[in-house]
């Protein structure tokens, strides 16, 4: 055997060369190629916003939920009457500042536009381009939102030191505040200390052909990878439209009509006999046509729209994260069919950002607060997404019921054993809530209790 003919090459993969299987001439996916589609322009996304109601659901929908039942803030180290002091004290100070309510729209516009900021505007006796110095903080103004676009991203001073800590990151911003009127107020610099930022998908950090440092540096908005199948539905539901208006579309066999055509006369005759038979047709729901004449109706038929239209929600409800039954608000399909497992995934993922994306906006805010005003700092504790009905808020009373009565009877023994004062359990149960009830009733406070 000679060398040529022990050199085979062999590859992989089922092959026919009758009918071609497997051959390059019926493998059309080996041609298959993505291409990059251009990046949205923010003038694209505002208009998309603007016109388009399931892109601007899409895009505020999430916030929605993410912030719907808001949090609470705890403090596990203090008695119960301090957390609740503070935790009133916490309340108010963001409800002056409006937290949530900016923090949600900040949300809201970094998902459209890829990235958003917000401004925290103190009084702290130094100019926007010094540190923000908790301790000296006379006000807190206000939390002024920004869009990506009114930050100047050629602008931002960068951390090149790579021994400091922000290496790598903004150390000073340049920002134009835009007006209610649509006027540019003058360009100022500021410090990052007072910036929060929020960026939208990440994006691969190496160069992308299409791709600017900006967007790779802020990240992609959500109606990206949406919009391909965005112009699908609305390029469908115009040819729809199209079709309703050509569903009774009617059809006049006219005698020699183009000799008629080829008279002067003939198109003007053709056109007052069309609309005499439809005004008749209209006054005496009949129609009167000449012998030689004849009037068809042909019927456009809809049948496999509805199943299309379907597929094309589906792939939106998969682009965007949303399960079908938010998202479009159908039901859902199949047999025992709830859509539960859909929403429980769909909480799961509201939690999941809640924790990664929210909390560090949050955590960030009330740790200024608390240097600013001396407080212990909260831990933040979001609200449950889902609401009880009756019947399942009826099962917890009723549980919450047997855990006390459980707990009662076993305090009792306690008490009857003599392992246990009635004080004691008092304040293992309610810690020093009950001290009035305490001086009142002549109990001995646990804090004046010694061995003896």
């Amino acid at each position: 055997m000679s060398r040529k003919e022990r050199t085979i090459k062999r590859t992989d993969g089922w092959k026919n060369l009758i009918t071609g299987l497997g051959s390059a001439r019926t493998a059309k996916k080996s041609f298959t190629r993505h291409t990059l589609s251009p990046v949205m322009t923010d003038m694209e996304l505002s208009s998309l916003f603007y016109d388009d109601g399931l892109a601007a659901r899409i895009v505020t929908l999430l916030p929605d939920d993410i912030f719907r039942e808001g949090w609470d803030y705890t403090f596990p180290r203090l008695d119960k009457i301090a957390s609740a002091d503070l935790q009133e004290k916490y309340a108010a100070v963001m409800e002056e500042l409006g937290a949530q309510q900016k923090i949600k729209d900040a949300f809201v516009w970094k998902r459209l536009y890829g990235g958003s900021a917000i401004f925290i505007s103190a009084l702290d006796g130094q100019t926007p381009d010094r540190p923000l110095n908790p301790k000296k903080i006379h006000s807190i103004e206000k939390l002024r939102v920004l869009e990506k676009g009114e930050i100047e991203f050629e602008n931002i001073v960068w951390q090149t030191d790579p021994m400091k800590t922000r290496y790598g990151l903004p150390e000073m911003y340049r920002v134009r505040f835009e007006l209610p009127d649509g006027r540019t107020e003058q360009a100022i610099n500021v410090h990052w200390t007072r910036i929060i930022e929020l960026h939208g998908d990440t994006l691969p950090k190496r160069a992308m052909a299409g791709i600017s440092s900006e967007n790779r540096y802020w990240g992609i908005n959500v109606l990206q990878r949406a919009n391909d199948r965005l112009q699908s539905l609305g390029s469908s539901l115009g040819s729809i439209d199209q079709l309703l208006s050509e569903v009774g579309m009617g059809k006049y066999k006219i005698k020699d009509l183009a000799t008629l055509l080829s008279s002067p006369e003939g198109e003007a005759a053709i056109r007052r006999r069309v609309e005499l038979t439809d005004l008749v047709k209209s006054t005496f729901r009949s129609m009167y046509l000449d012998t030689d004449e004849e009037y068809v109706r042909d019927n456009v038929s809809f049948q496999g729209v509805p199943e299309m239209l379907h597929i094309l929600f589906m792939l939106i409800a998969s682009d965007t994260g949303y399960p079908m039954t938010r998202l479009f608000g159908m039901s859902p399909a199949g047999m025992n069919a709830t859509g539960e497992s859909d929403m429980n995934n769909y909480y799961d993922m509201v939690r999941s950002m809640q924790t990664a994306q929210v909390l560090p906006v949050i955590l960030r805010l009330v740790h200024l607060i608390s240097q600013w005003k001396g407080w212990e700092e909260p831990y933040i504790e979001f609200r449950p997404l889902e609401t009880m009905n009756e019947k399942e808020r009826a099962e917890l009373d009723r549980q919450n019921a047997e855990k006390e009565k459980i707990e009662a009877e076993t305090y009792k023994a306690y008490i009857d054993a003599g392992v246990l004062e009635p004080y004691e359990v008092r304040f293992l149960k309610y810690g020093d809530t009950l001290e009035g009830i305490s001086a009142a009733g002549g109990m001995p406070n646990v804090a004046d209790t010694g061995n003896g």
